[in-house]
């Protein structure tokens, strides 16, 4: 969100043309919606303080889990930022379809309460950044 609300700050119908005005605001959303997805996958999924049998999440692991709880798979580049593991050698039982399904069902209200909001907070700024652009 952080990105969405500085493009808010940093309009300018001088600068910006309308296709460059729309790209940015794309790319900011994106960025939220994948950034959101992995903030509810690691605060509710694996935790910080998560026991030893918490999922072992690789970026295909977390990729598949994404598009299971939201429908998105998100950014492969942060995706292996935040669950890359330089070195590693032992593929994650986690990674399979059956088990990466079983994980989603334990979490999918949640989810799509955390994606609705989520979603919700995406149009307020869309609204807010609309009426800047109308009355720039």
């Amino acid at each position: 969100m952080k990105a969405c609300l500085a493009e808010l700050r940093n309009f300018s119908s001088d600068h910006w043309d309308t296709a460059l005005r729309a790209a940015r605001l794309s790319a900011a959303v994106k960025r939220f919606k994948t950034s959101e997805m992995l903030r509810f996958i690691l605060e509710f999924v694996v935790p910080e303080n998560a026991q030893e049998d918490a999922p072992d999440l690789t970026p295909l692991a977390a990729k598949r889990l994404c598009n299971s709880l939201f429908g998105r798979s998100g950014s492969q580049s942060i995706l292996v930022y935040v669950f890359g593991q330089a070195g590693r050698v032992h593929r994650s039982a986690t990674c399979s379809p059956k088990t990466i399904e079983a994980i989603a069902a334990l979490y999918r209200s949640d989810a799509e309460r955390y994606w609705n909001s989520t979603l919700a907070t995406i149009e307020r700024v869309k609204h807010t950044y609309r009426a800047k652009i109308r009355n720039s």
